[in-house]
C-alpha cells in the first residue's frame, strides 16, 4: 500500500504546492459556518434555539465537510444576515445575485419558518 507521502513525491513541487493550497482552502470552507456564527457573537446554544435544533446538532453541522447552500442559508438567516453570490466565468462579466434568501424564499416557502428550516437542515 502506498502512503500519502509516497504519492505526493510523484508530483512536482509546483503541483504539491497547489495540492496543499487547495487543502487549506477546503479546511476554511468546512469551517465557514463556525466562522460566520462566531463573527456575529452568537453561541451554538443560541443559534440552536433560533433554528429549533439541538446544540449538539449545531456542533456537528459546523464540523461537516459537505454543507449545502440551503444549510448555510438557514444559518445565515437565523443570524440575521443575507447571502450574495458572484459567479465568475471565463471571458464574461461576473453575474451577481444579491440576497439569495429572498430569491429562494419566493421559490420555496419552506424557508419562511425556523421549524421548516430545521427540517431542511436535518434532512
Amino acid at each position: 500500500m502506498i502512503t500519502l507521502e509516497e504519492k505526493l513525491k510523484q508530483f512536482t513541487p509546483e503541483e504539491r504546492e497547489q495540492i496543499y493550497a487547495r487543502a487549506e482552502e477546503m479546511k476554511k470552507e468546512v469551517l465557514i459556518l463556525k466562522a460566520v456564527r462566531e463573527a456575529t457573537g452568537i453561541s451554538q446554544e443560541e443559534l440552536a434555539e433560533r433554528l429549533e435544533l439541538s446544540q449538539s446538532y449545531i456542533s456537528r453541522l459546523e464540523r461537516r465537510s459537505n454543507v449545502t447552500i440551503n444549510t448555510i442559508l438557514a444559518v445565515v438567516k437565523a443570524l440575521g444576515g443575507s447571502i450574495d453570490i458572484t459567479i465568475n466565468l471565463p471571458e464574461r462579466e461576473p453575474v451577481k445575485f444579491s440576497q439569495i434568501e429572498t430569491m429562494l424564499g419566493s421559490l420555496d416557502s419552506k424557508f419562511n419558518s425556523p421549524a421548516a428550516s430545521a427540517v431542511e437542515l436535518e434532512g
